[in-house]
């Protein structure tokens, strides 16, 4: 077994579309989860249709003492902890916040002007996500940034008003 800190959140990989059943089987289990999710509703012809889905498909994130290791990994659709090498690799309790403001966003915010360039580093000064950091990997026409999380590997797109953004060192 792997040395893990005590209490520390860790992202693990989980089978596509069972978020919500393995954080029920984590719960029974007692284990402090999370999985960020996000509301939409899609107006069909004949009537509207409220969805709950991940913000990031396939992983959730665990907060556990070094005894719960295998509880979590003996849980049905877990596949395995997200790794750096074959060290486990912990999440930092900001990103989890961050990932926590993200979820509270009720409507998508829209970049329509990008006067950054590829690659350059980026933390958004004001909104709900405030200090976030990230690095433009791309601009689509309506100007998308992709920020990346340093621990979790796991690239995240967020659509942002450039206002809201200040170049930043990473």
């Amino acid at each position: 077994m792997q040395e893990i800190s005590e209490n520390a959140w860790y992202a693990i990989k989980v089978k596509y579309k069972s978020e919500k059943i393995v954080l029920q089987q984590l719960d029974k289990k007692g284990v402090i989860s999370y999985a960020p999710m996000r509301n939409y509703t899609k107006r069909y012809q004949r009537k509207i249709v409220h969805h709950t889905v991940p913000i990031l498909p396939c992983y959730l994130f665990v907060q556990i003492p070094a005894q719960d290791y295998i509880k979590v990994l003996e849980t049905e659709y877990v596949y395995n902890f997200v790794k750096t090498g074959p060290q486990l690799r912990p999440v930092q309790d900001r990103e989890i916040e961050i990932l926590r403001r993200i979820e509270g966003i009720e409507e998508d915010l829209i970049l329509t002007e990008v006067e950054y360039g590829l690659g350059q580093s980026v933390k958004v000064s004001n909104g709900p996500l405030f200090g976030m950091k990230g690095i433009i990997s791309q601009i689509k026409s309506k100007g998308k940034l992709v920020v990346n999380f340093d621990s979790l590997g796991i690239a995240l797109q967020i659509e942002i008003n450039k206002k809201q953004l200040e170049p930043s060192t990473v």
